[in-house]
């Protein structure tokens, strides 16, 4: 019990210390005004006593004036009120940006291994839908204990000629009602859990009916119904979790609904009964009533500000956790600042890694040295380890063992991002953004439109784009933005390559750079790359389509995780390995296609 109190006072310390961090005025702000609410709740609890004694007096002016100040004072209330909510809601909205924006930084700044991790993936989205419902349930259970306090101590005078078996009746009913909450509180947490991952993979089928690559696969193999049927699947899943969650919940809350009514009976009988008795006069009976309602949920809001505190624990844990992950390993904000044209040699020495909960090694003991000017083909099969060497080179994962070292210093001592911009590289699953066609080649940096318009020529693109009514200001997919335009595959392709002629990079890498190019594509932009590459250039293709692959200056093949072969093009056809075979059959390939 202990541990559970240390926890939750842990977590809603963490929350509330977020509250200050984003707006520490807001929450002052939201205090000074549930106070002013406080004392309007009080004014309606006496107000029916001062007008029925005024009624009953035949005090008509008396009774005007009790109207009067009711009305002047609800009035200042109600205007107060107008320039609170206004106030609330942009701070509300401004506090709200500003979690996101935190947590997304957060996410951005760990390791990719970390998303890799299914039960890490679905923290993070239990955290996100989380992060601001937490922080404000918090601050507002924090005010409502504060408010709470007020309330019982100013209704609570309304009430002191009462029996004090009426207040250990209340606390009677409270407890209860918090025991039973408790349980409730619990079950809900559980049932969402649950109910986070089956709307994580119903979300999935939704994106399949908007995703404009998923419609068209999903109308060209005629697989709507077969899509429909696995969505609801997964609907039906959902739907017998929320069965589960009313059925194991229902008991309770008509115990609850029985309860409550059973309390106001009681107390209603027992202000009646005073009256009856004459212990209070006829006007002080729904007064006493009233006060009475006021100050059962002012208790009950302070005594059941534990299970508040207790169930937004729950929740906000997944938020905790992610905030104070500290899986970012492969991130060194201090290290040493890396230039592009001061890389001289790459080194891979004796690497071996493994992806996370995968069984075999993605790489076993590689070694091998690029030097600056070396134009590098990677090939080998699909799966067996190409990409693996880029992603370790750019340090979105360490190696378990080994090292890699630029000019003879370790990858890890630099700082990550001047690395990453260093080494320019288009990775396979390359991405676009629904930004403009200037953003997406130009990715924030300025670029000038001569520079521009040379990049959209290297890779034939210049003439569609130039047709387009917005030019370079045209935005990608309409699907967020209106008159944006659709790329085809290989469109799309060749606007992502042309950032390598725009960003004049002197050391870039292509990861399966023309799977969607045909042939004489293909091999005109590996042409123009090579052609515009200065001598001094560091040029790395990743491959398994050997198209250029003999104008190379050397050609590392990757097996099973290791290097198998590594030479010049004339070497490796002489070996007669993998590298040739793989050669001839691409050209029997290409030569049987053009007869």
């Amino acid at each position: 019990m202990r541990k559970k109190w240390k926890k939750i006072y842990r977590n809603n310390k963490f929350l509330l210390n977020k509250i200050f961090q984003y707006n520490k005025w807001l929450f002052f702000v939201r205090l000074c005004y549930a106070v002013l609410t406080s004392f309007a709740s009080l004014i309606n609890v006496l107000l029916p006593k001062f007008l029925l004694e005024a009624m009953f007096e035949g005090e008509l002016k008396r009774v005007v004036m009790v109207l009067g100040i009711y009305f002047v004072i609800i009035v200042c209330i109600k205007v107060t009120g107008i320039f609170y909510e206004n106030y609330n809601r942009a701070s509300t909205e401004k506090m709200y940006v500003e979690i996101i924006n935190e947590f997304l930084h957060k996410g951005i700044g760990l390791d990719l291994s970390f998303f890799d991790k299914s039960e890490s993936f679905s923290k993070y989205n239990r955290g996100f839908g989380n992060c601001c419902n937490v922080i404000e349930k918090c601050n507002n259970t924090i005010l409502s204990v504060i408010t709470a306090s007020i309330q019982i101590v100013m209704i609570g005078s309304v009430l002191l000629w009462a029996n004090v078996y009426v207040f250990v009746t209340i606390l009677i009913f409270i407890a209860v009602n918090i025991t039973i909450n408790n349980v409730l509180k619990r079950i809900d947490y559980d049932y969402n859990v649950k109910l986070s991952e089956k709307n994580k993979q119903v979300n999935y089928f939704y994106r399949l009916f908007y995703t404009p690559k998923f419609i068209r696969d999903i109308k060209v193999n005629v697989i709507d119904e077969f899509i429909f049927n696995k969505k609801q699947e997964v609907n039906e899943e959902i739907l017998r979790i929320s069965k589960g969650q009313m059925s194991d919940t229902k008991k309770y809350r008509i115990l609850l609904g029985f309860l409550d009514s059973l309390e106001y009976v009681l107390a209603a009988f027992y202000f009646a009964y005073s009256v009856i008795k004459e212990f209070i006069a006829v006007a002080d009976y729904f007064t006493s009533l009233n006060a009475y309602q006021q100050i059962k949920n002012a208790i009950n809001n302070l005594l059941s500000s534990y299970t508040v505190f207790y169930n937004n624990s729950l929740f906000a844990e997944d938020y905790i956790d992610f905030m104070r992950s500290n899986e970012n390993t492969t991130t060194n904000r201090e290290g040493i600042l890396l230039k592009a044209s001061e890389i001289e040699k790459v080194e891979f020495e004796n690497v071996t890694f493994s992806y996370p909960n995968a069984d075999e090694n993605a790489l076993k003991n590689v070694s091998f040295v690029i030097n600056r000017g070396d134009k590098i083909a990677v090939v080998g099969k699909n799966g067996a380890g190409k990409t693996t060497i880029i992603k370790l080179m750019l340090r979105l994962y360490d190696p378990q063992e080994g090292e890699i070292r630029i000019n003879g210093i370790s990858i890890q001592d630099y700082n990550t991002d001047s690395l990453r911009t260093s080494i320019k590289a288009l990775l396979q699953d390359f991405a676009v953004y629904a930004f403009s066609l200037y953003d997406n080649l130009a990715l924030g940096r300025e670029i000038s439109d001569e520079k521009m318009e040379m990049a959209l020529r290297e890779v034939d693109l210049y003439d569609k784009v130039s047709r387009l009514k917005g030019g370079l200001n045209t935005p990608i997919t309409s699907q967020v933005t209106k008159g944006g335009v659709e790329l085809s595959g290989g469109e799309t392709q060749k606007l992502v390559l042309s950032r390598i002629f725009a960003l004049d990079t002197p050391f870039f890498i292509l990861d399966e750079p023309t799977s969607s190019l045909d042939p004489y594509a293909e091999y005109g932009l590996y042409h123009k790359l090579l052609q515009s590459s200065k001598s001094e250039n560091t040029f790395i293709v990743i491959s398994h389509r050997l198209t250029l692959t003999h104008k190379m200056s050397k050609i590392i093949v990757i097996d099973n995780g290791g290097i198998a072969e590594s030479g010049t093009h004339e070497e490796l056809m002489a070996l007669d390995g993998i590298y040739a075979g793989m050669y001839r059959i691409q050209s029997e390939k290409y030569s049987a296609g053009s007869d």
